[in-house]
């Protein structure tokens, strides 16, 4: 059974990273390290969480486990969690309260970034990591009726067009053969590529997937765009465990 807080560690992580007061506090209090001086966020799942810290006059790196009182079973549960534990781990050395007010720009930026950047692998992965998803077949097929039909009217002869279409098909030949016409179909043209491009460095970046793999992903988000992106993403989640219903 897949950790339901594992896949989220990176963005947390960073997020709880900018709150160096928080993390001295949870090192002091709830890990007994009277003596730490500095203290770093680094991970964390459903039983635990990781820091680092540091001791005066030493130049080495210690880390510290905390467990929770109670397995956290999802997402919503972390901040209430950590909130109250920094309260009072804070209130019972004697500290002012670190996690008041709005939460630090720093902090938010780091777990947007943390976010879009992690690759979360888990031991067990929930489906095959070398996998392909097609998009959905209406979105298949919306672009491809739409990419046929744009072909057929751009190419086709003007008897050919008189004999199969209405007269309203010559007025969206001429608007899609106009300077903005080819504007815009050259502006998709870049954004099916920019998505391709996005696609290839993810797969990449992943490391799921074997060269074949690689290339119909590419490929698919290539020509069908955001259909493939969302495919993608839900690869992602299904390895994680997170599309699975609960029971």
């Amino acid at each position: 059974m897949s950790d339901p807080i594992a896949p989220h560690s990176a963005p947390i992580s960073a997020y709880m990273s900018v709150h160096e007061a928080t993390n001295l506090a949870y090192v002091r209090y709830f890990g007994k390290i009277d003596n730490a001086t500095k203290a770093t966020f680094k991970s964390l799942d459903s039983v635990t969480f990781t820091l680092d810290y540091e001791l005066p006059n030493d130049t080495k790196v210690h880390t510290v486990i905390i467990p929770f009182k109670t397995p956290l079973q999802k997402r919503e549960e972390i901040r209430l969690v950590l909130e109250a534990m920094a309260k009072e781990a804070e209130e019972a050395l004697g500290l002012p309260s670190s996690l008041s007010g709005p939460p630090p720009f720093k902090a938010i930026a780091k777990a947007v970034v943390a976010s879009a950047t992690d690759v979360y692998t888990p031991p067990q992965p929930e489906v095959p990591l070398n996998s392909f998803y097609l998009p959905q077949t209406p979105a298949m097929v919306s672009i491809g009726l739409a990419v046929g039909m744009v072909a057929v009217i751009t190419n086709g002869s003007d008897a050919y067009l008189q004999r199969q279409f209405p007269s309203q098909v010559f007025e969206l030949r001429k608007l899609i053969l106009s300077p903005l016409g080819m504007k815009v179909m050259k502006g998709l043209g870049v954004v099916h590529l920019a998505e391709g491009a996005y696609t290839l460095l993810t797969c990449i970046h992943r490391g799921w997937y074997s060269p074949l793999n690689t290339m119909k992903w590419t490929l698919s988000s290539t020509l069908f765009g955001i259909g493939s992106l969302i495919q993608l993403k839900k690869h992602a989640r299904d390895v994680a465990g997170l599309n699975k219903k609960s029971v």
